[in-house]
């Protein structure tokens, strides 16, 4: 009886399993603070005192995520006790680390400033972006999207899109979400 009762369980789960056992690629993507958690999982490994310096996100969606395949979000840690750079890269797949001489995004002067945990999530950067004139070029076919996460005062995502010759840059507030100025 209990045998038979086993069998019918499973025969009625492997009945309700979908068909496919493929995810929607919408269903794995990652924004940039849920990759910051993975990440600083592995920096605490690396270094106790590791800080976060800066953030970058490439090949991100209209609507701040990086999906299966698509991009990474990319993690810069520093410590004290350290004289490389860790960098953390994270897709909805994959977990991957490095080390590096230490250096700072092309045309930033960070000092010693680090990023702390109260920063607005990717999604809300790209929403800053669209509502402050990006609307169009952000619904373009297939825009480049870069975002980076730098600790300026206030601390500031900088949202570069780009579709075919034209190209666009906003300035986003990291913890308001404000919109801080753009350029073409």
């Amino acid at each position: 009886m209990v045998r038979y009762w086993l069998v019918s369980v499973l025969a009625g789960v492997v009945a309700c399993a979908p068909a496919s056992s493929q995810i929607s690629p919408q269903r794995l993507r990652i924004s940039a603070q849920d990759a910051a958690r993975e990440a600083r999982t592995v920096a605490v490994g690396w270094a106790q005192g590791a800080a976060l310096r800066y953030v970058e996100g490439e090949g991100v969606t209209p609507e701040g995520y990086i999906l299966p395949g698509r991009g990474a979000w990319r993690f810069v840690y520093e410590a004290s006790n350290r004289a490389d750079q860790l960098v953390v890269t994270v897709t909805p797949r994959t977990l991957e680390q490095a080390t590096r001489p230490r250096q700072t995004p092309a045309g930033y002067v960070l000092g010693d400033a680090v990023l702390t945990g109260d920063w607005i999530d990717s999604p809300a950067a790209l929403a800053a972006a669209r509502d402050g004139g990006g609307a169009t070029l952000l619904a373009g076919q297939e825009p480049a999207i870069y975002l980076l996460l730098v600790p300026l005062s206030p601390p500031q995502w900088v949202v570069r899109v780009a579709v075919g010759a034209e190209s666009r840059e906003w300035r986003v507030n990291a913890r308001s979400g404000e919109l801080l100025g753009n350029r073409e």
